[in-house]
Parts: structure tokens; C-alpha cells; sequence
């Protein structure tokens, strides 16, 4: 694969201008984060397996009321000078949104979910939550899927208007049953068998 440059900012910072700028297909994922750009290696087959298993069965739950999507930008924070553009796992947001348009606005979105991977434990466990949270997205589901699979769960999550953060509301290890945002029953061995 031949060496790739990505342009540099207009400034000291990276401005959405010139993240919406970078090519569609770049080898890394990207995302901005308070005026930096933030890169991180594709993910593992697997890893994309279980969102997308885990997406198909979210949007069978959700019918026609929210579109469900992965690996989509939502715009967090769209400050001029630091603002916040991520593409999480999965993306649950309004059918009002024009799936042609990018990014999602955080006000359209009610869940978004991360499954963790070795190299994004400490964003999807730490970071990232409070992104969400901040922006004021009401649900935030974590995937952990450590190689055996007694490990595998689903920590789901609602935001706490008080607080600002998300307090949790479940850890599912096998089935995943909830009335919020929306009434859904998922059998989660279907998600990680191999």
C-alpha cells in the first residue's frame, strides 16, 4: 500500500472543515476530538462481526421508528475551536436525519454502542462515555468481548440528568431485554458465536 499523507490543518487546530475534508476511504479510522485528530488502526473482523450482528438485531427491535447504522460520524461538540466528530460502533438515531447527510447531530441520536477492542479499551471504558454523556446522548451501551465467552457482556447505560453521566442500568451476558430507548429482546449467544 502506498504511503499516505492526510492534509494538514488550516490552523494550530483541526477544524470540522478539514476533518470533513479527509478522504472517505483512508486505512485508519479517524475521529476528532477537541480540535485533534485522533487515529486508530481498523478494527478485527470479529470486532465488526459482533457490531453488525448486534446492529441487524437493535434495528429489527427498533422498526420504523430510528434508523440504525455503524461506524457513522456523529458531531458531539461542534465548537470552531475544539470540536468533537466520532464515528461510534453503532448508532441509533432519528429517521428525521437524511441518511445521505454527515455528520449525525448528538441531538438525533438516543444510543450509541462500542465494542471494545484490546486497543480502544480505555476510550470505549472512559473517554468516549463522557463524550456521549456530555453531548447528551440518553443511552451508551459497552460491548466487552474478551476471547472466551463467558467474558462476553453488554453494560448498558442511561444518562442521569442530575449528574450529567451515565449511571448503569444492566450488564447482559446472555440475553439482552430492556423497555429504553425502545422495547427490544436479543439473544446475545446468536451476537458472539463465531
Amino acid at each position: 500500500m502506498p504511503a499516505m499523507t492526510l492534509p494538514l490543518p488550516s490552523g494550530d487546530t483541526w477544524t470540522r472543515a478539514d476533518y470533513e475534508a479527509l478522504p472517505e476511504d483512508l486505512p485508519v479510522r479517524v475521529s476528532l476530538i477537541h480540535g485533534e485528530l485522533v487515529v486508530s488502526p481498523r478494527p478485527r473482523p470479529i470486532h465488526q462481526r459482533i457490531a453488525r450482528r448486534l446492529a441487524t438485531r437493535i434495528e429489527d427491535a427498533a422498526r420504523d421508528a430510528w434508523q440504525v447504522d455503524t461506524d457513522v460520524d456523529v458531531l458531539l461538540d461542534d465548537d470552531e475551536v475544539e470540536p468533537v466528530e466520532i464515528a461510534p460502533d453503532i448508532v441509533v438515531y432519528s429517521t428525521e436525519h437524511d441518511p445521505y447527510d454527515r455528520p449525525i447531530h448528538a441531538e438525533s441520536v438516543t444510543l450509541v454502542a462500542e465494542v471494545v477492542s484490546p486497543s480502544t479499551k480505555r476510550k470505549d471504558r472512559r473517554m468516549r462515555p463522557a463524550l456521549y454523556a456530555g453531548a447528551g446522548i440518553r443511552h451508551y451501551w459497552r460491548v466487552e468481548t474478551d476471547q472466551t465467552a463467558p467474558a462476553f457482556a453488554v453494560y448498558t447505560y442511561e444518562l442521569d440528568d442530575a449528574s450529567g453521566g451515565y449511571v448503569a442500568t444492566g450488564v447482559h451476558h446472555d440475553r439482552i431485554t430492556a423497555t429504553q430507548p425502545f422495547a427490544l429482546d436479543i439473544d446475545l449467544k446468536a451476537v458472539r458465536e463465531r
